[in-house]
């Protein structure tokens, strides 16, 4: 369960590090990015918790991004 938060964390903390590199204000979000990768890990078995966790995170790191793409401007 660990690894899937991780790696979900890792999708999610990705448009941060991109956009704190213009605005170091950014780093708010990264406790978004840890409530969303732990959201996502779901607790299926292995070929289901990819999609299921792909599904959830993938549409949280495009809100986060947009967001971010805001603020920074």
């Amino acid at each position: 369960m660990v690894k899937r938060q991780v790696l979900f964390f890792a999708l999610l903390a990705a448009p941060i590090v991109v956009f704190s590199l213009h605005r170091t204000v950014c780093w708010w979000a990264l406790p978004i990015a840890v409530v969303g990768a732990w959201w996502a890990a779901s607790p299926v078995s292995y070929p289901r918790w990819v999609t299921h966790g792909l599904v959830r995170v993938l549409p949280l790191a495009a809100v986060e991004s947009l967001a971010l793409w805001g603020f920074s401007r």
